[in-house]
């Protein structure tokens, strides 16, 4: 079996996030793998891949922070909200940077945002996007979401313009682009989008989907050195791997990595100065 690890890659636009899943589970002979947040088919850039026994830190990294590059075109909407979809609307504006950079303030923070029609959404075990394709009408709720920042880089040519956006995981880049124009009294959708971050993965680090190679799986123990530590005395092995509580000095923390016997134990807990596993990483 291949070690466990996450694979930093490069996903290619043009291609579902499960179909990345798919090319890398024939090019490393596993089963065991996850993305850590989907991508649009016509979105790029980094989805970190788990394999094996680092699809157990699913819960630990899928709300961590994004960022993207995105280009918003003004004047003319999709279905979609963006470059794969039916044009539905044409209107004759021109926008200027200033006008929009007037209204990103509304933007900024916790906000309500409304997920666009063509999402995963989950509608009563049916994803949004099949509904949508099938002309049944459906409500989708508005969900709580923060953006930290949105910068307009630069203007690419008449109502196209270069974005960053950093938000919080969960946030449709495709909705942000509609309730901009929507503020600037027209419409909008995403030409393209590149998502350069992913909690601590980095496009600069990621992989090209075609150039994968066993070698590049970062192991367990490189993705959680940040993570604090704790080493228990090899006399605790047993207990520790059969789910027991250890003593320990310290007295309240969360997430804190465990070794013993130079081995990655897993991520646990400490509570009343006890120690439990709750997430086993050991063979």
């Amino acid at each position: 079996m291949i070690d466990s690890g996450i694979i930093n890659v490069l996903k290619p636009a043009g291609i579902t996030s499960n179909a990345v899943l798919s090319q890398i589970k024939k090019k490393l002979s596993t089963s065991k793998i996850g993305h850590l947040g989907t991508l649009d088919p016509s979105a790029s850039g980094v989805l970190p891949v788990c394999i094996n026994k680092a699809t157990k830190l699913f819960a630990y990294y899928l709300k961590k922070d994004k960022i993207y590059r995105a280009i918003f075109i003004f004047g003319k909407t999709t279905d979609t909200l963006d470059s794969d979809g039916k044009i539905t609307f044409v209107e004759n504006v021109d926008i200027d940077a200033d006008k929009i950079i007037s209204v990103i303030p509304k933007f900024l923070g916790k906000i309500e945002q409304q997920p666009p029609m063509y999402s995963a959404k989950n509608i009563n075990g049916k994803k949004a996007y099949d509904l949508a394709r099938k002309g049944i009408d459906f409500q989708l709720n508005s969900k709580t979401v923060e953006i930290y920042d949105i910068k307009l880089l630069h203007k690419i040519s008449k109502n196209a313009f270069l974005f960053e956006i950093h938000c919080s995981s969960g946030t449709y880049v495709r909705s942000i682009a509609r309730d901009i124009a929507n503020a600037l009294n027209t419409v909008a959708y995403v030409g393209s989008i590149i998502r350069t971050k992913s909690g601590n993965f980095d496009i600069d680090d990621s992989v090209a989907l075609e150039d994968i190679t066993e070698k590049d799986i970062m192991p367990l123990q490189n993705i959680l050195k940040d993570w604090e530590n704790i080493f228990v005395n090899d006399e605790f092995y047993d207990k520790i791997t059969n789910g027991c509580l250890i003593k320990c000095e310290k007295n309240n923390a969360q997430n804190v990595v465990v070794y013993c016997k130079n081995k990655l134990i897993g991520i646990g807990e400490i509570y009343d100065g006890h120690l439990k596993i709750k997430t086993s990483l050991w063979e």
